[in-house]
């Protein structure tokens, strides 16, 4: 064999190894999208192992700091329902969607938090991950389906009892519930109300054969000012229509990111 052929050989072989672990987003960037596990300690019992102060996450996309972190970069956090884990959202491909789409611009970290945790457990969590430098601090967008919404809720009512929605701001950027069922269980219309105080923009997304979720959906509307998105499927609906919850969650935040500017 030539030398000429073995230097092709090299050369095909890089490139075909470096396509894959460089991809281009949509916005034409090319980016490494390689998917991480791994884990950070919690103070309160909301995680994993014996003691259940092990959080464990899988990131992809872009890490930021405070100073690289613009407004038109997201920080996203997938939290998961009771029958589900951090896991679904790999297997569903959507966590490597939205790090396809969002290119350079997005940071995405999926957790297993307990769908147990209040308010204090997911502050617990999030400072945890800014501490082992997976979020840079700032407020990140959350997505919570069913009964993980029940830790945003709290946190909502927390301001509201303090009348102080600071810290609301300070943790929460954009709040995405997919039929979460505390939301219902909100008897102070004011607790709701304190998202719009805070300017948190909702997108509030159901299945079309869950009658719960439109219900969650139809009372964030009413009281938070929330935009609301049916899509085809059931309560988990995310895992039912993956590719069209991935493409309304992009453009939502799109939208909400110029209104924000």
């Amino acid at each position: 064999m030539t030398l000429s052929i073995v230097l092709f050989i090299f050369l095909a072989l890089s490139t075909f190894t470096l396509s894959q672990k460089n991809t281009k987003s949509e916005s034409g960037d090319s980016f490494s999208h390689e998917i991480k596990y791994s884990t950070v300690p919690l103070s309160l019992p909301f995680g994993t192992g014996s003691d259940r102060k092990s959080l464990n996450y899988v990131h992809c996309g872009k890490k930021f700091t405070r100073s690289t972190l613009t407004n038109e970069d997201f920080e996203i956090l997938l939290l998961h329902g009771a029958k589900y884990s951090k896991d679904d959202w790999v297997h569903s491909g959507i966590l490597n969607d939205l790090c396809l789409r969002g290119g350079r611009h997005t940071s995405v970290v999926a957790l297993d938090l307990s769908v147990a945790s209040d308010g204090e457990g997911f502050r617990d969590a999030f400072d945890a991950l800014v501490q082992g430098g997976v979020l840079c601090g700032k407020p990140v967008v959350v997505i919570s389906p069913s009964a993980s919404g029940k830790a945003i809720v709290s946190l909502a009512k927390s301001a509201e009892s303090q009348g102080d929605i600071s810290d609301l701001k300070h943790m929460i950027r954009s709040w995405i519930p997919v039929a979460s069922a505390s939301v219902l269980a909100v008897k102070d219309v004011n607790v709701l109300e304190s998202f719009s105080r805070a300017v948190i923009p909702i997108l509030s997304i159901h299945g079309d054969q869950d009658a719960m979720g439109k219900q969650v959906t139809a009372k964030l509307v009413q009281a938070a000012g929330a935009k609301g998105m049916e899509l085809k499927g059931a309560h988990a609906v995310y895992l039912d229509s993956p590719h069209d919850f991935v493409r309304v969650v992009m453009h939502f935040l799109n939208g909400s990111n110029d209104e924000q500017s």
